[in-house]
């Protein structure tokens, strides 16, 4: 672990119903992610990846355990949890549900319109090739372009914690490259989990785990 704990979860147990069918999606899961770490997260379809993620990010509450973010227990308000999402947390999904009435770029600031993230919101477009399509709406997008205006706006006011959910899924290698490049730029400053099953995608990693069944184990 490069820096100070950002995020943990401790004995996290996630359980739903699926039909007459009673799922234990999470069983008992410690993870702790340090600020500047870059850390990989793979397993098989249904293992309980993005159900760890939404749990981590404060958007599913775990039926058992608890997550520190910044050492603080998330809370058990939906309100509170939202506030410190909203100043802590980038989430980037498999899909980018961009707005679809706004621009590239109002999406991007959609969090925070200040002349310090307008600054960066225009270097990353730069950086990330959406220099040109900042005024678009989204419907105006390619599938990749979106993917990276998702990017946009997950990294707009320098989250501490990105949470990644299959980013590159959609993507060719070439734009997966180039979204996971970005990434890894961020995640100098910040901590990021990237779940994915392209394992070119985390090259350059700090950890790599694997999901199974509900249960973390190292890669």
């Amino acid at each position: 672990m490069s820096g100070a704990a950002l995020l943990e979860a401790r004995g996290v147990w996630l359980r739903y119903q699926d039909g007459r069918r009673r799922v234990e999606a999470l069983k008992g899961v410690d993870l702790t992610l340090g600020a500047g770490e870059f850390v990989g997260l793979i397993g098989p379809s249904g293992s309980g990846k993005s159900s760890l993620l939404y749990v981590l990010a404060g958007l599913r509450r775990p039926d058992e355990g608890h997550v520190l973010l910044r050492g603080h227990p998330l809370p058990a308000d939906s309100g509170a949890r939202a506030d410190l999402r909203f100043r802590h947390l980038g989430f980037l999904f498999q899909e980018p549900f961009l707005v679809p009435y706004l621009s590239v770029r109002e999406n991007a600031l959609v969090r925070r319109d200040d002349s310090a993230t307008q600054a960066r919101v225009a270097a990353l477009a730069g950086a990330m090739g959406l220099a040109d399509l900042l005024e678009e709406r989204p419907h105006r997008l390619s599938g990749g372009e979106r993917q990276r205006a998702g990017l946009l706006r997950a990294l707009a006011d320098a989250p501490g914690l990105i949470l990644a959910d299959e980013p590159t899924a959609a993507l060719d290698e070439a734009t997966g490259r180039q979204v996971m490049e970005a990434l890894r730029a961020h995640a100098r400053e910040a901590g990021l989990l990237v779940v994915t099953h392209d394992l070119r995608m985390l090259a350059g990693a700090d950890r790599v785990l694997r999901l199974a069944d509900g249960r973390l184990l190292p890669a």
